[in-house]
């Protein structure tokens, strides 16, 4: 019997999963720690081969012919290569390292074309067609990012020193003061950049709350950030040769849960593009690693 590995290593957890092909099954599921090598290189790299090693011990190393790992932050800290070798020779077991965005979308496409669109703590739009990667966004929480949580948090502030530019209080500014337990805007913005990346993008539950209670410029943040990842969309999927893809599948935890970001997005593309249809992530991406041979036989084409 042949056994392989997916392991995906997110932001906030790794996932490992073990599945044999003949019958598709799951054999073993394994979470560890946070899995982003640009913030944590060496803690991510221990949080990867804790979850391995429990993945590998139960089997033997020539029953299993590949480990996948889409890793968050790969193709920015340019690591693939080195911790492709280190896995292959801690295992002695065919390794392949890919980011966790390209992991997603082999995912869900099943090794198919398409396109995907990312949007949790950070964002980034990726397309498939004929062996051919297609990218836009990305890019990470200082340059980029659009429609990501952490870019909803930065909106908001933004949102709340325009007013305090004018002389004038912003809807937001007492419930986020409030909310970093600040006396004053200038006391916010000081622990906003004293804070690290993943818990000023949890601020953004507190305008989606807001939101939902009717605030208005909560509201228009959570449009804004989601109209301009919607053009990110459009730019890639305009990029594809034809026939372009018909559906587009929808990941990460912003448009998996907040249904007012997911509705603006949607909106916006249909407007320009109104014939693509959208779809959800259902299974964790370790799933993926079933379908890594549809990519690797066009690579070997």
């Amino acid at each position: 019997m042949t056994y392989l590995i997916g392991v995906d290593c997110g932001g906030t957890h790794i996932v490992g999963q073990t599945w044999t092909t003949s019958p598709e099954h799951l054999v073993q599921s394994v979470t560890g720690g946070p899995g982003n090598v640009v913030l944590d290189y060496t803690g991510a790299i221990a949080n990867l081969t804790g979850v391995l090693d429990q993945l590998v011990a139960p089997i033997p190393a020539d029953q299993v012919g590949l480990i996948l790992i889409g890793i968050a932050g790969i193709e920015t800290a340019g690591h693939a290569d080195e911790i492709q070798q280190l896995v292959n020779q801690r295992y002695q077991i065919k390794t392949r390292v890919i980011s966790d965005a390209k992991l997603a979308l082999l995912n869900r496409l099943a090794g198919a074309d398409g396109l995907l669109v990312i949007a949790g703590t950070g964002s980034v739009v990726y397309g498939r067609q004929t062996g051919h990667f297609l990218r836009v966004g990305g890019w990470g929480y200082v340059l980029g990012d659009e429609g990501s949580a952490y870019d909803i948090t930065k909106r908001a502030f933004k949102q709340i020193l325009t007013r305090t530019d004018a002389g004038q209080t912003s809807q937001l500014t007492k419930p986020l003061l409030a909310q970093l337990d600040a006396s004053s805007v200038p006391a916010a913005v000081q622990r906003f950049y004293a804070q690290n990346r993943q818990t000023n993008a949890q601020l953004a539950q507190l305008i989606a709350s807001l939101a939902d209670q009717g605030n208005s410029e909560a509201i228009a943040v959570l449009v804004a950030s989601a109209q301009a990842l919607a053009q990110q969309v459009i730019t890639l999927y305009q990029r594809f040769e034809t026939p372009r893809p018909q559906n587009i599948v929808l990941s990460g935890s912003v448009l998996q849960h907040n249904q007012l970001v997911r509705a603006a997005l949607t909106t916006a593309i249909h407007q320009v593009v109104p014939t693509v249809k959208f779809n959800d992530i259902t299974t964790n991406n370790a799933h993926a690693a079933l379908y890594w041979h549809c990519w690797a036989q066009e690579e070997n084409n």
